[in-house]
């Protein structure tokens, strides 16, 4: 039971998540495979120049490879077809616009001739992509939380005009793709705010979260059906994995927090065993799992209220539009949203953070954390105050479940002390990484799991 298998002949261990997948030679390794005296392409923090040359190389060839299954014919006639109106659809090749392409999708413009502009949403396709099952469910997932937000909300986000998947007989455009409108607006984070204008997109940030809360859902996990308000699995990549016959397997939907936590730390510890996560700090990543689910879990959740609200779960700022007035115009990218408890789906976006004093272990809020809570407080929104000055224990628990096998695994321990003192405060049990490694080193050391990474490593 493993995602992927290691590419090498004669092979048969798993590979390695995320850093197993290497664009440069297109092979899933596995950790034995990805050493050095085997694996050559080079590591962009040792040989950035060589990686920039290769890795540019690999983008061209994927692009190019994904535009030719295109079927341009097809998807004018598609589009013309919709809006009843005919289309021009530009010369289409890798580097046509740097804003087509973003980490994990590419947009063809679709120019009509009335002035409107559409974008055909492609799924990138690589060997860091995931199985076209999981893409497919992703793309209905995205199609169903545009319809939600339309429908039910003033968020500004696209209007969805067509979808289809990747192996659909009735898709005559050769790829999975959505169709949706073209906003107009700059990413928030391609500016810098002066204080004026920061107060102006918190105040419209501040709409968004309080138009969510109002819509609250009894289960976690993501939206499903277009259509309808169903909840399905979590979609996330590192919540997904297969069956021995290679099927998906998907976790959730779940009824309660406590539940949904429990299953993904599980489902980690099974990863760091199988060799498949945290391959170059294994001890250490089961160590936190593990204490997080036994010690932790309980207190982190015991407010479950059992209502859910929807999360937009890569919140770096690129994903809001603004105008030249700071108006927010467009709230985009919603293909990794789940609904969350409301002190995670309304903790302080990623944006706020000063990334610099994070990853530095601190977990003072910064002045725009701070003005936001301030507007939610004058707006008698106490409970989104709330999330926003308690934020740290989401943000933390986010960075320590499931975040894999990065290429560089020093945060871990940060983010760990960092999430046990926003959890328990003056209350924290130990005040040093290395006095709690040495406790639960101890503690866990007859655990069976623990036995099997000491040896293996």
């Amino acid at each position: 039971m493993t995602l992927f298998k290691c590419d090498v002949d004669g092979c048969l261990l798993p590979s390695v998540r995320r850093r197993g997948s290497c664009s440069l030679c297109e092979r899933h390794l596995c950790n034995n495979h990805l050493k050095p005296d085997f694996h050559h392409c080079p590591n962009h923090l040792e040989n950035e120049t060589e990686y920039r040359k290769r890795s540019g190389a690999a983008s061209v060839k994927e692009v190019t490879a994904l535009l030719s299954r295109v079927n341009v014919g097809a998807l004018r006639d598609r589009a013309s077809a919709i809006r009843q109106v005919p289309c021009i659809i530009p010369d289409i090749k890798h580097g046509s616009s740097k804003r087509m392409m973003g980490g994990m999708n590419y947009h063809i413009p679709i120019n009509f001739v009335d002035g409107v502009t559409w974008l055909c949403r492609i799924r990138r396709r690589n060997v860091t992509s995931t199985p076209l099952a999981h893409q497919n469910q992703l793309i209905e997932s995205e199609v169903a939380t545009y319809h939600f937000l339309s429908s039910h909300t003033s968020i500004p986000v696209p209007k969805v005009h067509d979808y289809a998947f990747h192996d659909s007989p009735s898709n005559s455009i050769g790829v999975g793709y959505i169709l949706i409108d073209k906003l107009d607006g700059l990413p928030l984070s391609d500016h810098v705010l002066g204080e004026d204008d920061r107060k102006r997109v918190l105040n419209q940030l501040a709409d968004i979260f309080i138009s969510l809360k109002q819509h609250p859902f009894s289960e976690i996990g993501c939206l499903t059906s277009p259509g309808d308000l169903s909840i399905g699995p979590v979609l996330k990549n590192c919540t997904i994995d297969a069956d021995q016959e290679g099927r998906l397997r998907l976790l959730g939907p779940f009824n309660s927090t406590s539940e949904y936590w429990r299953s993904l730390i599980t489902h980690q510890i099974q990863l760091i065993l199988r060799g498949e996560s945290y391959t170059r700090n294994a001890i250490d990543a089961y160590l936190v799992h593990r204490f997080i689910l036994d010690d932790m879990i309980d207190v982190i959740t015991k407010d479950d209220e059992g209502k859910f609200f929807l999360k937009h779960m890569d919140d770096k700022g690129d994903h809001i539009l603004v105008d030249n007035a700071f108006n927010i115009v467009g709230v985009i990218d919603w293909e990794w949203a789940q609904t969350a408890t409301l002190s995670e789906a309304f903790s302080s976006p990623l944006y706020l953070l000063d990334v610099i004093d994070y990853y530095s272990g601190s977990n003072d809020l910064t002045r725009g954390e701070l003005e936001f809570a301030s507007i939610f407080t004058e707006r008698g929104e106490d409970s989104l105050a709330s999330a926003i000055t308690q934020g740290r224990i989401a943000h933390r628990l986010a960075f320590c479940v499931g975040f894999g096998d990065v290429d560089d695994p020093e945060p871990l321990p940060t983010h760990f002390m960092g999430l046990l003192n926003a959890t328990f405060g003056r209350d924290a049990p130990f005040n040093s990484w290395e006095k709690w490694r040495e406790s639960v080193l101890r503690r866990y050391s007859d655990d069976d799991g623990l036995k099997v990474l000491i040896k293996r490593n």
